[in-house]
């Protein structure tokens, strides 16, 4: 899949009950110890859009996103490294 943001993918969630809902993917932002999560939606002959972005300032912030994804049932779908696993608190 495509990505709608520049910097390195850390998690990715979807919801395999509803897959026309996108994904939700949580990146490292620009910012030093900053995330992004943006809900990205492949739009029928439009490509990926991003209907939803959300500043997350800190690694908790993130955890706590991830785990209200989780709560209302997103999938985590991919892990992409050491800390993409901390921010599901593994």
């Amino acid at each position: 899949m495509a990505t709608a943001f520049s910097n390195p993918r850390l998690l990715s969630f979807s919801d395999h009950g509803a897959p026309y809902r996108g994904h939700w993917v949580i990146y490292a932002a620009s910012q030093a110890d900053g995330y992004a999560a943006c809900h990205e939606v492949c739009e029928q002959g439009q490509g990926l859009q991003v209907v939803e972005e959300r500043q997350l300032p800190s690694a908790l912030e993130a955890r706590r996103f991830s785990t209200h994804l989780i709560l209302h049932g997103w999938t985590p779908d991919e892990v992409h490294s050491d800390q993409g696993y901390s921010l599901l608190g593994a």
